[in-house]
């Protein structure tokens, strides 16, 4: 299908709020994500309507169809195998291919996607642990991994995925040595909704705002 990267980067947008909420994406929602004005996304969201790409409901808000959302994971499909490129073949930090693939993603064919797939022996995680669509466009329908919100002081675990899209998130991360692989220890679940936990390799307490610390998975460790 001939798309815009404008237009894809829009229905990436509302995949990715409606996961985030579970519910229909409202336009102002999409404004926010998108960073255009409000007219300017009725006018967009009413050109993927009428391409049958998303559903439009007044006074409800917008759903990616069948065939918007396989658009988008073909997309995810991309940016995650050219981060996992990025991060294990170039040494681009796991906080820095985000940006890169997001660059990316539009230009690259099917036919470059799946020699890459090969080269990199068909990875199912990228660098920051989100499961890589396989060539079908299928995800899992549950992560593998737990919210480090579900565990309690005193226990041993290592992060396996950690939220990149916010630019802020990534860079607190970054800068506390807090990414996949790091080996941490969760030292205070407060009532003020904040996790602290202490990375093993370091020795400073990294507090973390809960609604931060669900979107960390992790599993236990020894």
């Amino acid at each position: 299908m001939d798309l815009s990267p404008v237009a894809e980067d829009y229905l990436k947008a509302i995949y990715h709020l409606e996961n985030d909420h579970g519910e229909p994406v409202r336009t102002a929602e999409i404004s926010d994500a998108v960073g255009v004005t409000s007219p300017t996304v009725s006018s967009m969201v009413d050109t993927l309507d009428e391409r049958d790409l998303v559903e439009y409901t007044p006074y409800e808000g917008v759903e990616l169809t069948d065939q918007g959302e396989r658009v988008v994971l073909r997309l995810v499909r991309n940016h995650r195998l050219l981060e996992t490129f990025l991060a294990e073949h170039l040494d681009v930090p796991w906080a820095d291919v985000h940006d890169e693939a997001d660059r990316l993603e539009h230009h690259v064919s099917d036919e470059f996607v799946a020699r890459l797939a090969e080269f990199l022996g068909h990875p199912t995680t990228d660098p920051h642990g989100d499961p890589i669509p396989d060539s079908e466009f299928r995800l899992p329908e549950e992560s593998p991994y737990d919210p480090l919100t579900t565990y309690d002081p005193g226990e041993r675990l290592v992060v396996e995925q950690v939220p990149h899209r916010d630019p802020d998130i990534r860079e607190y991360l970054s800068d506390h040595g807090i990414g996949p692989g790091t080996r941490l220890v969760v030292e205070e679940v407060s009532a003020v909704d904040l996790v602290t936990v202490v990375p093993t390799a370091g020795e400073n307490p990294v507090p973390l705002p809960t609604r931060v610390a669900r979107r960390i998975g992790v599993r236990p460790t020894t």
